[in-house]
């Protein structure tokens, strides 16, 4: 039964499970139970896969959020920002997914309803607002990803550097250390050219972009998996205390909504 009281947090996935693939669903299933430990206190959760629902459908779910989370998984379609097919680690691709995620994006951005994206959750939103991704970054494995991360299901750790000033800063103030912060990485990928209306919000020390907000939306991205069992659940708490403070009431977003 919804609890009407709590606010209503829209958690989009790729798909209920990679078909075939029980090590990797496995993962998946560690970071969202994580992900349910830290929201079920607050908000009322619902589920959504992107590759499902498809554009429309993942719209019309959001008219029914306070929050949307993205989460990690597959790497985006290249068409998606301009890129050929071919690329070294390349693994399926989920067209329909992309585009109902990046539908969300649209959604949050016009609305001002509060998005935070996880791993392939921030690439969306760079995608979805004009940017590129670098396909594969050499010698990822060590420092940005685990390559054993199915069996051994250890993320690789690695500070960042949170930007002064920025909403991430904010989000983050209870968990940071002179504007640095402990997270951990599992990606392959990364944002090249940062698209219009972003800012760059932290790096890793070997200048990967982090993280990345709107300048003028709710919307964050983090590139890390704050949801990893092994992280520190403040991390977590603190951005969804950030999704919490930044939403609207629905009704006002519902009529900015009909006035786009």
């Amino acid at each position: 039964m919804t609890n009407h009281t709590k606010p209503t947090l829209l958690i989009s996935n790729v798909l209920p499970a990679r078909p075939g693939d029980e090590a990797y669903n496995n993962i998946c299933m560690r970071l969202w139970d994580r992900l349910l430990e830290a929201a079920l206190p607050n908000w009322n959760v619902i589920r959504e896969y992107a590759q499902e629902d498809g554009a429309e459908g993942a719209a019309l779910r959001a008219q029914h959020a306070d929050a949307i989370i993205i989460m990690g998984g597959e790497d985006v379609h290249p068409s998606l920002y301009g890129a050929p097919q071919g690329y070294e680690a390349e693994g399926r691709h989920w067209y329909r997914a992309d585009r109902g995620q990046i539908a969300l994006v649209d959604y949050a951005v016009r609305t001002g309803t509060p998005l935070l994206g996880i791993c392939r959750g921030m690439q969306i939103i760079n995608t979805a607002l004009g940017g590129t991704l670098e396909q594969h970054i050499e010698g990822a494995h060590g420092t940005h990803t685990n390559n054993r991360i199915l069996s051994d299901h250890r993320f690789i750790r690695h500070s960042v550097r949170v930007g002064e000033g920025t909403n991430l800063e904010r989000a983050l103030a209870p968990v940071l250390t002179d504007s640095e912060l402990v997270i951990s990485s599992a990606h392959h990928q990364r944002v090249d050219r940062l698209a219009q209306g972003l800012q760059v919000s932290a790096y890793a020390p070997d200048g990967t972009i982090e993280a990345i907000e709107s300048i003028d939306a709710p919307v964050i991205g983090v590139q890390w998996h704050p949801e990893d069992p092994a992280a520190d659940i403040s991390q977590l708490h603190a951005l969804l205390g950030h999704l919490d403070a930044r939403r609207a009431p629905r009704l006002e977003r519902a009529s900015t909504t009909l006035v786009a």
